[in-house]
């Protein structure tokens, strides 16, 4: 930003010394001007005699073509290429007091209105480049936020996976259980019909001896009657 800001200042400061040094190109060969005269006549010929053709203001730029002595004459060039002659006392090898000064100061103004351009603009880059550090700092808060976040998330992640494994462990873990406690049942279940084949095998022997001794029992008490009467 700052290197923008003396580039600009730079070719600004170019383009100004070129608008001001351009008159003096210009006038390499304009070595002459109007002097402090008002308004100076430029005639057709060299005598009040003939035409005016122009009244030409004090430090007007001339270009000395010809110098006739005894008329008091000079024939000069205008800029635009208007020849015509104006008597040699009005004429100077120097600007005008009074041009000087005039150009100076519209130089000093110039200066001064360019200067006041640039200072404006400096403050306004200087407010911009405020907000854009105001800006940088809030996007660092933020990228910190989010890293942060990021942080966390990564972290849940973790521990969303670890419970995942875990809850996977504990599925196949009663999974597990499921199939032993099934086992546990089929083996219960054959214990009691087991069980309850060895009591029905009871049951039936029971039941058969009873029988036996309900049909010898009368036989006996039969036999010991037969002995007791013998006798």
């Amino acid at each position: 930003m700052m290197v923008w800001i003396a580039h600009q200042t730079a070719v600004r400061f170019l383009v100004l010394v070129l608008l001001w040094g351009l008159p003096l190109w210009a006038l390499a060969e304009e070595s002459n001007f109007v002097t402090n005269t008002k308004e100076v006549h430029l005639r057709a010929g060299k005598g009040t005699e003939y035409k005016i053709l122009r009244l030409l203001p004090s430090g007007t730029p001339l270009t000395l073509l010809e110098h006739d002595s005894q008329s008091g004459y000079s024939k000069v060039r205008l800029r635009d290429g208007t020849v015509g002659w104006v008597l040699t006392r009005h004429i100077s090898d120097e600007r005008s007091c009074r041009i000087q000064l005039q150009n100076l100061t519209e130089k000093v103004q110039q200066l001064s209105e360019e200067n006041t351009r640039l200072t404006q603009e400096l403050g306004a880059l200087k407010s911009q480049q405020a907000a854009l550090s105001t800006e940088k700092t809030a996007l660092s808060d933020r990228a910190a936020q989010l890293t942060a976040e990021l942080n966390r998330i990564r972290a849940v992640s973790a521990n969303a996976l670890a419970i995942e494994n875990e809850r996977n462990q504990l599925r196949e873990r009663v999974i597990e259980l499921e199939r032993e406690i099934g086992q546990l049942k089929l083996e219960n279940q054959t214990l009691n019909q087991e069980q309850s084949q060895r009591w029905f095998l009871i049951g039936a022997s029971v039941l058969g001896g009873g029988i036996l001794v309900g049909l010898i029992l009368p036989r006996l008490s039969w036999r010991r009657r037969q002995s007791w009467s013998s006798f």
